[in-house]
């Protein structure tokens, strides 16, 4: 059950390069904007680039926690000037308003941080000179995200244990002469854990160079490690690289140590909660690319049924796909 109680915007201004703030909440009683302050929160909440992390109480950002529900308005403005004063030193970081809400998710006290990007758009102005009347096209670079859009940077912190959820996007920053997850780096001073994003990523680059390795069809075993990680996902709600491992490659110990070797170079989380619902309708297909150009998407539960679809490995070194029982063709033109 979510109940949102408390919110505010604090606006960055491109003309002077510092944050006007807002010295009272946003009306909560418009219906659109419950419905917007909602959207943002799912945001976070609902993707699959989402990350983990707990503050540590002696944080200087757990700190300003401290004073947010007695004193809303004035702890966001200390949050907005650390980020802006981060923004204003790095120009490569997108300028944007700040969106502050205190919401009640399941009877437990939370804030949301929304960094709304601005972009261009094109609106009209009616001008009245020297008698005439004329309608003219400009240019507005402050629009904020719909309801609809992605936003780079938010966050969703558990008042009660610190415990937060982020969704970010790393940006150039000057001092380190890199780009880097400034937003926890920076702002919330911590680093989470990888994303069910970030850890599918690594356990297909731990595949591809453990394939490459052993001289291995890239296609075939990348097609087990997806229906493997979507049975862990399902069943274990969580990916465990060691089940995946057992999937892949049984009792063959040299390419299971050179997958937990590539694993954990690449700082994959064990057991990461996954939820299912993150998975997006990505994850529900295999999908191939052939040389001559033809691309196949086959669902996933039909991918290993050998009566629906075959690959043939020839005796030149070629594959054969062979599709069967096919009863009805639709052109999806």
């Amino acid at each position: 059950m979510l109940s949102i109680q408390k919110a505010v915007l604090h606006i960055f201004d491109l003309n002077t390069n510092e944050p006007i703030y807002s010295f009272a909440g946003l009306d909560l009683s418009e219906r659109f904007m419950q419905d917007y302050i909602q959207a943002m929160i799912e945001k976070v909440e609902d993707s699959d680039n989402m990350k983990e992390g707990t503050l540590e109480e002696e944080n200087t950002f757990a700190k300003m926690l401290g004073t947010v529900e007695e004193d809303f308005i004035e702890t966001t403005k200390g949050m907005t000037e650390k980020l802006f004063d981060i923004t204003k030193r790095n120009p490569e970081i997108p300028p944007a308003d700040l969106l502050f809400t205190q919401f009640m998710l399941d009877e437990v006290p939370c804030l949301g941080i929304f960094k709304l990007n601005y972009s261009d758009s094109m609106t009209h102005l009616v001008s009245y000179e020297e008698e005439v009347l004329t309608n003219q096209l400009i240019v507005n670079r402050t629009i904020l995200p719909s309801q609809r859009q992605a936003i780079q940077e938010g966050c969703v912190i558990n008042l009660e244990n610190l415990q937060y959820h982020v969704i970010e996007k790393k940006h150039f920053i000057e001092e380190e002469g890199e780009k880097i997850y400034y937003f926890t780096e920076r702002f919330l001073e911590d680093v989470p854990q990888p994303s069910l994003k970030e850890n599918i990523s690594h356990i297909k680059k731990a595949v591809q160079k453990t394939s490459k390795a052993f001289s291995d069809e890239e296609f075939q075993t990348l097609a087990q490690t997806k229906d493997a990680i979507v049975h862990s996902m399902q069943e274990e709600k969580s990916i465990d690289y060691k089940v995946i491992a057992d999937t892949l490659y049984g009792d063959n110990f040299s390419k299971k140590d050179k997958f937990y070797e590539e694993v954990k170079e690449m700082g994959y989380t064990d057991k990461a909660p996954a939820e299912v619902a993150l998975m997006g309708p990505r994850y529900s297909k295999q999908k191939f690319k052939l040389d001559n150009g033809i691309e196949l998407s086959i669902p996933i539960e039909l991918y290993k049924d050998p009566e629906v679809v075959e690959f043939i490995n020839n005796p030149d070194g070629t594959t054969s796909v062979l599709i069967k029982n096919i009863e009805k063709i639709k052109n999806l033109f």
